[in-house]
């Protein structure tokens, strides 16, 4: 059900072992045991180019939203040069809605703005 929202949408859900990845073609995330949501955000190093600072700006600004969007609680850990956002679900079924009604969400912002 969720491929095909996504598809829907231009995304692509990839199976990477024992995780999905949510491709959004300019931010990746991934989904853990069917309950749990991981989103990456970028750290800078102070070595990247500005490219790579609005590329990495791109990606804050879409975890932000979601994870606004998908409300709290949340926890957070560092791993490397990101810091990962962790959302738990009760379940499958309420990932995937609450997920849906997120990515609805920044998709009418992003057509706002």
């Amino acid at each position: 059900m969720l491929e095909k929202y996504l598809e829907e949408k231009g995304y692509k859900l990839k199976n990477e072992g024992d995780k999905k990845v949510v491709d959004m073609n300019d931010y990746s995330f991934y989904i853990i045991g069917g309950n749990k949501c991981v989103f990456p955000i970028p750290l800078p190093t102070g070595k990247e180019s500005l490219d790579d600072l609005v590329s990495m700006g791109i990606q804050y600004a879409r975890a932000s939203r979601l994870v606004q969007s998908l409300g709290s609680p949340v926890s957070y850990s560092v791993e490397g040069s990101s810091v990962l956002v962790i959302k738990e679900f009760k379940d499958e079924n309420e990932l995937e809605s609450k997920l849906r009604d997120a990515m609805d969400k920044i998709e009418s912002l992003r057509y706002f703005i």
